[in-house]
């Protein structure tokens, strides 16, 4: 019985996200474009193993930023028959004219742009760098 809830909860999530993402902006791995957000519209992301679907409330000059996380279907773990698709939820507030960044394990980063009135929002997926300063120990 179980068993069974977690296949239809999976299943659930992944017909969830499939109907979420119709007309959203599919973005790609690797994109320094900046990709347009409206409010209420989806966004969505193949970042490594994770799907990433944000969109976004106008609310007093900042903006309500709502993004759902996911395991990508097809991305299960060895040696696991069906996979246990993991969805997490992130909600952050961004003043208008500020931004937000999404760090993954992967070396990926999702950057969020509010615009100054916050009626519009911009999002690019970046890889992260590491930069190192040199430190010399006297």
């Amino acid at each position: 019985m179980k068993f069974a809830k977690k296949v239809f909860a999976a299943t659930a999530l992944t017909g969830f996200l499939a109907i979420a993402s119709l007309g959203a902006v599919q973005a790609g791995d690797s994109s320094p474009v900046w990709k347009p957000m409206k409010p209420l519209y989806t966004v969505s992301f193949d970042v490594g193993r994770k799907h990433v679907l944000s969109y976004f409330l106008s609310k007093t000059g900042q903006c309500d930023l709502t993004t759902l996380v996911t395991d990508r279907p097809g991305e299960a773990s060895k040696g696991v028959d069906i996979p246990v698709l993991m969805t997490i939820r992130f909600r952050v507030q961004i003043a208008g004219g500020k931004s937000a960044h999404l760090d993954t394990a992967e070396g990926k980063s999702l950057e969020y742009v509010c615009a100054m009135d916050a009626q519009t929002m911009s999002v690019r997926q970046a890889n992260q760098v590491a930069s190192a300063s040199t430190y010399q120990a006297k």
